[in-house]
């Protein structure tokens, strides 16, 4: 009875230190990047806890759509995409990436924009994200950039 006992709170322990994302799930049967996958819209941006939203808005729009475009199987490479801004008479941004740190970070590999933007959004900028919550209906993220946090939460549409 005691070994039981003693098999169930280190099972617990374990299940509940192992949780991946900050806010997300515990458990999930879809893969991170089929999570991401699909058409978002920005719900919230914040700089140093600041709502900054209607800044982002008017720079890029509100849209975030991630996809997967190209699989190079003979060198074990996936090319993903977001592009950024696609509200018509907006200018858009473009993010090659990856999820890196066993899917707890969104790395930018590479961006491409006009000269606007905001914050670590714009032109060559390739920030690496923290992932905090990572569900099909929401992801949250934030990373620090110039001495400043910003926090965004997508919603998928």
């Amino acid at each position: 009875m005691k070994k039981s006992l003693l098999l169930c709170l280190i099972l617990a322990a374990v299940v509940c230190g192992c949780k991946k994302y900050e806010d997300g799930p515990l458990i999930s049967f879809r893969s991170a990047y089929s999570r991401m996958d699909g058409a978002h819209t920005l719900t919230k941006y914040t700089v140093d806890g600041v709502d900054s939203l209607s800044h982002f808005k008017d720079s890029l729009g509100t849209g975030f759509n991630f996809e997967h475009i190209e699989n190079h199987k003979d060198m074990d490479i996936n090319i993903w995409v977001c592009d950024i801004g696609s509200m018509a008479g907006k200018h858009s941004l473009g993010w090659v990436w990856t999820l890196t740190y066993k899917h707890t970070a969104l790395k930018i590999n590479s961006s491409s924009s006009e000269s606007v933007g905001t914050g670590p959004f714009g032109n060559n900028k390739t920030p690496t994200w923290s992932i905090l919550e990572l569900k099909m209906d929401v992801i949250k993220m934030k990373t620090d950039y110039c001495g400043k946090t910003y926090e965004i939460e997508l919603d998928r549409n």
